[in-house]
């Protein structure tokens, strides 16, 4: 037997092939904007120095957003990547509207690995009598201190250009920049503007420091930079410096690209409602970290309360049974188990008038008015057992219709009968009369109808009259579990789910939830491209939301929110939200 040599050449390439897959696994492994879906390098804001404690809000980015560019790029189809660039150029060239600055050339040779930007204070002199004028701060890391101090001097030499009257200010060893003072709020409302520095138009003189070689400050005006460079100073002033946020961040998961952070007292005053009582049971602290998954966007929140330490075990340890009864085209979904029990601890959270307070029960009061009922006696205290409310998609797609379906077993059925038929005491007294009918030969339901007599004309022209049933609900019972709704259509998808599409079926939505945690308390789900056009007109205020977030919300396809109970008066929740290339 002859033994073979390796020759130089097959050694050669033997060892450009080692070489490569070494280079591939550690750019992919560490180098790439894959690392991404690990978490960022940083879990908290560096700029939570120059913050104070009671900020209203703070929101950091722990990466270049060139790095999520790159990330989306990966993930993206071939096809579609050119697409996916023009939109990140769109944003940046709006960030930088009506200025003499360009993104590549200007901004990116310097910014580092975070964007912090923060609403300092609900009002600058804390005097509501002259109006109010809300502190912001934006933060920007620095990786080339020389570059971002040539970029701050083009920047102000534009200002001169255009008139402007600069100011040049030494406070405590930092050099500040500004022009003249802060204008006095518009009375327009918020706008995208009032967070832009670079924008001509925005709301206020804004003001800017270089601390060291880390960091870039912009205000919008000059007292929020003397300001955040006492916090610096003393830790006792500064977020970074606070137990309540060094409580709420050690709560969430570190593989984070992101963090909001809220001070509910605070932000409920910048956002113009009344202030929250001392006495309140919502939470002193919500943090929001933001990561990435292959699925989506995950958003891992935790809020605290001075005023709660209690303990609260998760409902459920298993999927919710009720929704094999909901369709899986439903716009929004809401499911859980003893609805009786979490409406009683809702209420005491949202028993304040401030404004938060007044979002969450409003809705619910000019229902309980329009039906001349009490949701908590005639629903929510029977349903002990699972339950799902779903909003979908009427037939006619302008509008929504929506599903209830609530566990009743055996031994529930004599206080949920009773409950019943005080809805159809409810229903009579507004002139609606109760009457069953077979649905499909197979289902006996009732309906609360009231015949209305519609104008027509015949085929000849002339006027005529007909008689129309208005349906106010229906309801039923299948298995042991109770069903109402708003329509006819309505309650036959409910009676059909379960051997058609049910939401619980759905092979998505089943992919979706292992991602949140297996004991929670019930789900929250939006059905965002399916029912967006419904939901818009029901809900204006997202198409608000739509001109703030877009592009994003031309990707998004759902969100899955779940809570999980609380422990010594932290509470948690996490949410999904599924994004397409």
């Amino acid at each position: 037997m002859t033994s073979r040599t390796s020759s130089p050449l097959s050694l050669t390439l033997l060892g450009v092939i080692l070489l490569t897959v070494l280079w591939t696994v550690y750019w992919f492994g560490f180098q790439s904007s894959l690392t991404l879906l690990r978490g960022a390098p940083m879990s908290e804001p560096a700029a939570a120095l120059f913050l104070p404690k009671d900020a209203p809000l703070v929101m950091s980015l722990f990466t270049n957003p060139q790095k999520l560019q790159d990330l989306r790029q990966l993930r993206t189809p071939l096809r579609q990547r050119g697409q996916a660039k023009a939109e990140f150029e769109r944003l940046k060239a709006s960030l930088l509207t009506d200025t003499n600055l360009d993104y590549e050339r200007d901004i990116e040779p310097w910014l580092g690995e975070e964007i912090t930007l923060a609403v300092t204070t609900p009002d600058l002199d804390r005097n509501p009598k002259n109006g109010t004028q809300p502190g912001y701060l934006l933060a920007l890391a620095v990786r080339d201190g020389e570059r971002s101090r040539e970029f701050l001097d083009l920047f102000w030499q534009n200002k001169a250009v255009s008139g402007r009257e600069l100011r040049f200010e030494q406070y405590k060893g930092v050099n500040l920049i500004y022009s003249r003072k802060t204008r006095p709020p518009t009375g327009d409302g918020l706008q995208l503007k009032d967070f832009n520095p670079f924008a001509k138009e925005s709301a206020g003189e804004w003001s800017s420091a270089v601390v060291g070689d880390r960091f870039v400050l912009f205000a919008n005006a000059p007292q929020v930079l003397r300001k955040a460079i006492n916090d610096a100073q003393v830790a006792d002033l500064n977020l970074q410096g606070s137990p309540t946020y060094q409580k709420a961040i050690a709560r969430l998961d570190q593989q984070r690209i992101g963090l909001v952070l809220a001070d509910v007292p605070q932000l409920s005053g910048w956002l113009g409602g009344d202030s929250v009582k001392p006495d309140s049971k919502l939470p002193d602290t919500l943090a929001i970290g933001l990561g990435l998954s292959r699925q989506g966007l995950l958003a891992d929140t935790v809020w605290t309360s001075n005023n709660d330490d209690s303990s609260v075990p998760p409902d459920l340890d298993h999927p919710v049974a009720a929704l094999n009864y909901i369709p899986d085209d439903s716009a929004v979904v809401l499911a859980g188990q003893d609805l009786a029990s979490r409406w009683r601890r809702l209420a005491q959270a949202v028993s304040g008038g401030d404004l938060l307070s007044r979002l969450l029960t409003q809705p619910l009061a000019e229902l309980e008015s329009r039906w001349g009922i009490s949701l908590e006696e005639e629903i929510f205290s029977w349903v002990t057992g699972d339950y799902a409310l779903a909003l979908l998609p009427n037939v006619d797609q302008d509008g929504l219709d929506w599903i209830f379906v609530a566990e009743d077993p055996p031994n529930n059925q004599s206080q949920s009968q009773a409950a019943i038929e005080r809805l159809d005491a409810a229903a009579a007294a507004n002139g609606y009369s109760v009457g069953p009918f077979t649905l499909k030969d197979q289902h006996r339901i009732l309906a609360w109808t009231r015949l209305m007599t519609r104008e027509g004309k015949t085929t000849e022209g002339n006027l005529r009259l007909r008689l129309e049933a208005d349906v106010l609900g229906v309801r039923g019972q299948l298995n042991d579990y109770r069903l109402l709704a708003s329509s006819i259509e309505a309650i036959d998808w409910a009676y059909t789910s379960p051997r058609r599409n049910s939401l619980l079926a759905n092979g998505q939505f089943r992919k979706e939830l292992p991602l949140l945690p297996h004991e929670n308390d019930g789900y929250f789900y939006l059905n965002w491209q399916q029912s967006q056009g419904p939901l818009r007109q029901q809900l204006p205020f997202l198409r608000v939301l739509e001109l703030t977030g877009n592009p994003l919300f031309d990707h998004v396809r759902s969100l899955l929110l779940t809570t999980e109970g609380s422990e010594t008066g932290v509470h948690r929740a996490q949410v999904l939200v599924k994004l397409t290339p």
